[in-house]
């Protein structure tokens, strides 16, 4: 039971970071919205966070614990700090170096990881010096809900651009008089019009079924020498060269969050769960001190989001540093040596980075998908906040929990232990997900609209469109967490490299289904709920990988007791969610039609009933008791 008060104590910590989280999230959504902006700075963190995930929650710490664990049960406490300030040193010194050289190549790692924000059409260079000429045109907007004209000139002169014609295309070769469409009416925006830096914008209705937009532009005639084209964008001409800029600024962050990384490997290795898990609520802090008061003073809401993840990192790496000291382990800069323990740290960390890092490399494969439609990727992050709120605080804990427990278990040569630890991270993490995977199914809308949508910038229809990737997310939590479980199994008899190829299988798993469920539903504004559906997939596909090379192995064998409980588990989490879906059925009506305060408060009363329902069922059929949770969570 000393496994739960330590999950206790890092899942409380965690649940304090994700509370503040949610906070600094509606924020967002209240200030920002789902638009350029959001799309520039969620691609633009994203990239440096998810090292921050991989490296610590994952790759480095299934590496370096054991290691670390290794030497200091063997040579002492001596031997064993000056082996972390030599990785710690090597660590600093490599991804200096590469923070040095990535920054100023921001703009191509960009291109690769957001390559949906640049232009998808050129028309080439035409010159202009001759009277009336015409360009045609045809330009592709299956799918597309808004698009960018750019008049890009280069010369002496600026010549006058007239567009004579401008038709929708529909498959059948009906054409439509893109003033025409303006004519019926938008209720949210107009169809046709400039925009402040002189681009023409155009807003296609929803669901539509045009492909191409035909145009007959015609060139003023000017003396000297001039060149123009046009350039056709479906996000935001703006989005790319802003995503470029807040990238740099916040890929320091990678350098501070791989350090602290160590350091909390340090303190991890030694029982200290309190720091390392109350670290990113100095993130959270920031953010929201840097939206209620900067936002509004300096606007420039991008701008200031990345200098609060700069700032963040060095605060968190402080923290860090200075709890290390605090109770003895204070690591320290040295010249780094390469010893046959860090060669075996390295060695352990390559397919580490890849195995224990999957679902970040998934959610950035997604990323990228994603930024082939508008907005998409605001959609896919709000809707992630929600999830990661069970996982940050079950399938994290695990993670940084029982790759320590079952090294000494087996350091001990207690293999029964280990594997006793194993099924009850099975249990436990069964016992919490999937409930909460299926409220979060059964109640999507009322979570979305109760949490973000509270403003002029984050409205119904971005409520409508990030409620069903939130569901789809949801089917895979039992899986993300269930991973998180089952790699210490690996990680804790330093095999990485299994691990490794169960995680290409699930990459190419998740690649195939997002582009197929992607572009069966990009017509549809949807094609970022199928990114999400592929998440899950891969995530299942991964637990049944690494159960059956577990079982092959001898690891893992279900004990009478997880047998027992899963049906229990199951039956319970069934009857939750078929209370919440006539509940909220119930108070449909009333839910839409109120304010967003009273919003929350029937999205409490539905959580609170969620949850109290649950228990008792729980209770009740013997998926646990009061006296095992009591227990758990005493000390002593």
């Amino acid at each position: 039971m000393a496994q739960l008060r330590s999950l206790a104590t890092v899942s409380g910590f965690t649940a304090i970071s994700r509370v503040l989280g949610f906070l600094r999230d509606m924020l967002i959504a209240r200030f920002v919205g789902a638009n350029l902006i959001t799309d520039a700075f969620f691609t633009a963190f994203r990239f440096p966070n998810m090292f921050r995930r991989i490296f610590g929650e994952g790759a480095f710490n299934a590496a370096f614990v054991p290691l670390f664990a290794k030497k200091l049960e063997n040579d002492g406490k001596k031997e064993a700090i000056a082996f972390g300030s030599h990785t710690f040193s090597m660590l600093a010194l490599v991804l200096g170096v590469g923070t040095v050289i990535a920054i100023p190549c921001m703009g191509w790692i960009m291109s690769l990881v957001a390559p949906g924000f640049k232009a998808k059409f050129d028309s080439g260079w035409v010159d202009p010096r001759q009277a009336a000429i015409v360009a045609e045109e045809a330009i592709k907007v299956e799918g597309v809900k808004e698009a960018y004209l750019v008049y890009d000139v280069r010369g002496e002169q600026v010549p006058e651009l007239a567009f004579g014609q401008a038709d929708l295309v529909k498959k059948s070769g009906e054409r439509v008089s893109l003033m025409s469409v303006a004519d019926k009416g938008n209720a949210d925006s107009q169809s046709l019009r400039l925009t402040e830096r002189g681009e023409i914008r155009f807003t296609l209705p929803a669901q539509h079924d045009f492909v191409t937009l035909q145009l007959e532009g015609m060139l003023g005639a000017v003396e000297g020498e001039s060149q123009a084209k046009i350039q056709v964008y479906r996000n935001d001409p703006g989005t790319f060269p802003l995503t470029v800029t807040l990238a740099r600024i916040t890929f320091i962050y990678l350098l501070c969050m791989a350090l602290a990384a160590h350091l909390s490997g340090v303190l991890n290795t030694v029982r200290i769960f309190g720091m390392p898990a109350a670290a990113p609520i100095m993130l959270n802090v920031i953010f929201i001190i840097g939206l209620v008061i900067f936002v509004p003073m300096l606007g420039y809401a991008g701008h200031v989001l990345a200098w609060c993840v700069f700032v963040a990192g060095f605060v968190q790496l402080a923290a860090l540093w200075w709890t290390c000291r605090k109770h003895g382990y204070g690591i320290r800069l040295l010249k780094p040596k390469i010893s046959p323990e860090m060669k075996r740290l390295f060695l352990l960390m390559g397919p580490g980075i890849l195995s224990a890092g999957i679902q970040q490399i998934n959610l950035l494969i997604g990323g990228i998908i994603a930024t082939h439609q508008s907005n998409a990727v605001s959609y896919l992050y709000y809707s992630e906040r929600i999830y990661q709120l069970p996982l940050g605080m079950v399938g994290i804990a695990f993670g940084v929990v029982l790759l320590p427990e079952i090294t000494r278990a087996l350091r001990a040569n207690k293999p029964d232990k280990a594997l006793d630890s194993l099924n009850r991270g099975v249990e436990y993490s069964l016992l919490i997900t999937l409930p909460a995977a299926i409220a979060l199914i059964v109640i999507a809308m009322p979570i979305i609209s109760g949490v973000f949508q509270w403003g002029s910038n984050f409205t119904k229809w971005e409520t409508l469109a990030t409620a069903p990737a939130l569901s789809a997310f949801a089917i895979g939590l039992p899986g993300y967490v269930l991973v998180k479980v089952l790699q210490p199994g690996y990680f804790a008899r330093e095999d990485t490299k299994t691990p490794m190829y169960i995680a290409g299988a699930t990459v190419l798993t998740n690649i195939v289904f997002s582009l197929i469920l992607f572009s069966l539903l990009r017509s549809r504004e949807m094609g970022h709920v199928g990114i999400a559906l592929a998440t899950s997939i891969a995530a299942w596909v991964n637990v049944a990988l690494l159960a059956i090379g577990l079982r092959r192995r001898g690891y893992l064998k279900i004990d009478p007791r997880l047998k027992d409980r899963i049906w229990r588990i199951v039956v319970s989490s069934v009857l939750m969610g078929s209370l919440l879906m006539l509940l909220y059925q119930a108070v449909e009506i009333n839910f839409l039609a109120a304010g967003g305060l009273m919003r929350l408060v029937y999205l409490t009363a539905l959580i609170v009933v969620g949850l109290g329902s649950y228990a008792a069922a729980a209770v009740t059929l013997g998926a646990t008791s009061r006296a095992e949770l009591r227990q758990g969570f005493r000390r002593g």
